[in-house]
């Protein structure tokens, strides 16, 4: 309850908000603005926020949301074992998978906040790095069989202390990676945004006190708390399972790792129990404890009302089970390289769970796994470049739209990389093709997003080196509530021989050669034969499904020549269809 002695005001509360998404959003610019990387700058694959001195979580940015769900893990830690010799001015840096970070391309920075010998809160800043050494240029080798093989793996360790930069850690940085220039732009871009949020949280605690500060925070954590357990009260008490599957584990093709969950809701208190998912992994699709929560709490969020404040409070009434040594919780020193396939899976599974408990909110299964493509090489004077793209397809269908053509998993919020900004600093890379896939979608009462193609071609007259991360390949998006699962990925190296269809792989890319990668379609919502015949002709008109699909899935007669709908023979071919299909499923 709240104490009425504490004058407690909800709209002052509401404006401190505010007040903390302006500040974070002010941190994400300057980031855009500093950073070196097409993957920070562009696709937004970081992510800025404010916790508390304990490290909940009080506000994150707009970024990729997994990235901020770090970090309260990540402060906890530190303050157990550090608090003592944690000073003003100090910046802690790490990006060990095993002391609760992601994968060791992920770096993460935390300034602490002081009000005098007072921990107040922390500004956070961090994200996907270009290269930090390994088996392979990007530093995400999907045949890394343990994380030494990975690249500089650092664990919680002052990159500033009292304000004074760790220059013997900076030379090691620099060292470990292909482009340090890079790495090193985003790393300052980071501590540039923490300080800055720092600077901003001081205007905060300067315009209404410390501890009426901290009052209020506790207080919006607590009511953040209080809706999201009001609204998990408002689902249906049981148990949810799902599984799905990832291809492979980055090493042996073709056999297919499991990810099974049940969700449990039990009054206001919801648990998330991997029991059931596959053991760790020999390759690097395993995903680390630390990202797995992240996933959890992200998918939550798609259950809820959108306007509940993002903080910790939401994360009060989650339950997590997830056994030590399976592939979501591994043991060192298992490979976690290419754990970005495996999040995508990961949450492809809760959203499924969920789906039974509130199928108004939850689209089918959207395209798929985060496909990652590297492709370096050194320019005239031998410097290394490194070409790091992520590449999506769209949404799953949704209960009363399509869905979305085009568009990255919730769980990332990521941005496209126009191909004239890549082939302006990669001179060697040309982009053949960047289109829509006619007849690849999931369909459905409302179909799934059609598959994306991209093809790059290698221009110049030297080897390149490709290192690709895809799945989807062996078992498309599902739908849901009679939706079609969506076309399968594929993913072919042209070089002038016969062309080859491939999964995760690291090889070369000749000159003149190109590599081509379709992404999965998205899954279907709804039997496609409830589909608006309208929205089925729109289709055609824009080239996403061809007149015979338009035919033989939807059951709408198009004419050819006027392409126009025949309303007569479509009614009378849906009618005969759904008496066939009645007739099979008594049989």
């Amino acid at each position: 309850m709240i104490d009425a002695k504490k004058n407690f005001d909800i709209i002052k509360m509401q404006l401190i908000n505010n007040f903390l998404y302006s500040v974070v959003d002010e941190m994400t610019q300057a980031v855009v603005r500093t950073s070196l990387s097409p993957i920070t700058r562009d696709v937004f694959d970081f992510q800025c926020g404010v916790c508390r001195g304990d490290g909940e979580l009080v506000l994150e940015g707009e970024g990729t949301l997994i990235h901020s769900l770090i970090y309260q893990g990540l402060i906890s830690n530190w303050m157990r074992q550090n608090k003592e010799d944690t000073y003003p001015g100090d910046v802690i840096i790490t990006n060990d998978p095993y002391s609760g970070a992601a994968h060791l391309p992920d770096i993460y920075l935390y300034r602490p906040i002081f009000v005098g010998d007072e921990i107040v809160a922390w500004a956070v800043a961090g994200g996907h790095q270009r290269d930090i050494g390994g088996l392979t240029p990007g530093s995400c080798p999907h045949n890394s069989t343990e994380i030494f093989q990975e690249g500089l793996r650092i664990p919680p360790v002052k990159l500033y202390e009292r304000g004074e930069p760790n220059e013997t850690l900076f030379t090691i940085l620099k060292a470990a990676s292909r482009v340090p220039d890079v790495l090193l732009a985003d790393i300052g871009a980071f501590y540039g945004a923490c300080s800055l949020g720092e600077q901003r949280y001081r205007e905060l605690i300067e315009e209404h006190g410390l501890e009426n500060l901290k009052m209020y925070l506790n207080e919006l954590l607590d009511y953040t708390e209080k809706l999201t357990r009001a609204e998990i009260k408002a689902m249906p008490d049981g148990i949810y399972p799902f599984t799905d599957y990832l291809d492979d584990d980055g090493i042996t093709q073709g056999k297919q790792i499991p990810i099974s969950l049940e969700i449990i809701i039990e009054d206001d208190e919801i648990t998330y129990d991997f029991t059931g998912t596959s053991l760790q992994v020999q390759g690097a699709m395993n995903n680390p404890f630390g990202t797995t929560r992240a996933v959890v709490l992200t998918a939550l969020r798609t259950m809820m009302n959108p306007e509940i404040p993002r903080n910790s409070g939401a994360y009060r009434p989650v339950r997590l089970v997830v056994p030590e040594g399976t592939l979501l919780n591994p043991k060192m020193p298992a490979a976690v390289a290419s754990r970005g396939g495996t999040i995508q899976r990961e949450s492809d599974v809760m959203l499924g769970a969920q789906a039974a408990i509130r199928p108004e909110k939850l689209m089918a299964c959207t395209s798929g796994v985060d496909t990652l493509i590297n492709i370096s090489g050194a320019d005239k004077n031998l410097k290394p470049w490194i070409l790091m793209e992520s590449f999506w397809g769209g949404w799953g269908g949704r209960s009363n739209l399509d869905g979305v053509d085009y568009n990255t998993p919730p769980i990332l919020n990521n941005s496209n990389v126009p191909c004239e900004v890549n082939e302006e600093l990669y001179p060697d890379i040309l982009y053949v093709q960047y289109a829509y896939v006619p007849d690849t979608e999931g369909a459905g009462k409302f179909r799934g997003s059609v598959a994306v193609v991209r093809e790059w071609k290698n221009v110049g007259d030297d080897n390149l080196g490709l290192q690709l991360r895809v799945d989807r390949r062996s078992l498309g998006p599902y739908g849901l509530f009679g939706g079609h699962p969506g076309a399968l990925l594929k993913a072919t190296i042209k070089d002038g021989k016969e062309d080859r269809d491939v999964g995760k792989i690291t090889t070369k890319l000749c000159p003149g050669g190109s590599i081509r990668i379709q992404s999965a379609g998205a899954g279907g919502w709804g039997n496609p034969l409830e589909r608006d015949p309208e929205m089925v002709l729109q289709d055609v008109l824009y080239e996403k499904i061809s007149i015979l699909r338009a035919r033989d899935i939807y059951g709408v007669i198009i004419n050819e020549v006027n392409l126009e709908i025949d309303w007569i023979e479509t009614q009378k071919f849906r009618e005969e269809v759904k008496i066939l299909t009645k007739l099979n499923k008594k049989r």
